[in-house]
């Protein structure tokens, strides 16, 4: 009996690992692809200056900030832009995109708590 729910389990898993790995070849098939972008967000004020500007970047589909690690998750088309446009939009934000400066103009227009290095 154990050797059944044995089998019957890594069956089971094995059919999970399969249908998780159609749905991303799916998306990616719709031209959907997923980032995953460091910057160096350090409070609530620069999450909401994420959340309200990159959903409305050409091509993204969705947007979520971990502000625990400053890391944006960034579903886009990419038919319509890819990484390097993300990055450099990110930029004109005023935050670092992976290995891309922030514009220091617009850094230095922001907000004293968003100019901090480290999380406060």
């Amino acid at each position: 009996m154990k050797k059944i729910v044995l089998l019957l389990s890594l069956a089971l898993f094995g059919w999970s690992v399969n249908m998780l790995n159609a749905q991303a070849d799916g998306l990616h098939e719709m031209g959907i692809d997923t980032i995953t972008i460091q910057t160096n967000g350090v409070c609530q004020k620069c999450a909401d200056r994420f959340m309200t500007n990159v959903p409305y970047f050409k091509g993204v589909t969705s947007c979520e900030y971990d502000m625990k690690t400053s890391r944006l998750r960034i579903s886009y088309q990419w038919r319509k832009t890819n990484p390097n446009k993300l990055r450099q939009q990110i930029s004109k934000l005023g935050y670092n995109a992976d290995e891309v400066p922030a514009n220091p103009k617009v850094r230095a227009k922001l907000p004293a708590c968003c100019r901090m290095e480290e999380r406060h």
